[in-house]
């Protein structure tokens, strides 16, 4: 698997393999052909090093056809963000699931942030009950905190907040 630019290639799939789950934590609702279109044109066309990068992980095997497995984001702007942090995203469709495909996408884009000056620390936002969630920030190392924040696709609803520390203490 490897990670790269998320774009209009991508919709497809991205339609085909949502679900209900997946939908509820990225946008509130499943995505429409128009709006994810619209969505990924924006996408294709943010910098590489802007404060918005989205990315879609997709599969390796040179015998076959690519195949979106999932994909994330790293966002360095928004709300509740300090100097130095970004948001880390991480989503799996759903055929790809309980596979170990969330915790090879989060540690692919953990090891991009890492290599970005600007980030400090990754901010990982979780529901509640996302418990496969909780295990691949768990497995990346961050650390769950008593914050509590809105949801950032369901104004209703309460995330927690996670931090991973990607610099050494006294840097």
């Amino acid at each position: 698997m490897h990670l790269e630019r998320l774009g209009p290639a991508h919709g497809p799939q991205l339609l085909a393999g949502q679900d209900h789950a997946l939908a509820a934590e990225i946008v509130g609702r499943r995505w429409t052909p128009e709006l994810l279109d619209a969505f990924l044109e924006r996408a294709a066309r943010w910098r590489a090093d802007g404060p918005c990068r989205e990315y879609a992980a997709v599969s390796t095997d040179a015998a076959a056809a690519p195949v979106l497995r999932g994909g994330g984001g790293i966002t360095l702007l928004g709300p509740g963000l300090a100097r130095g942090e970004a948001a880390l995203t991480y989503w799996v469709l759903r055929a790809h699931r309980r596979r170990g495909t969330g915790g090879q996408i989060a540690a692919a884009l953990v090891e991009r942030a890492r290599a970005e000056p600007r980030i400090d620390r990754l901010v990982l936002r979780i529901a509640p009950g996302n418990t496969a969630s909780w295990a691949v920030a768990r497995s990346l190392g961050a650390r769950e905190t008593a914050h509590r924040e809105r949801h950032p696709a369901d104004a209703s609803r309460q995330v927690t907040r996670w931090v991973l520390d990607l610099r050494p203490a006294g840097r």
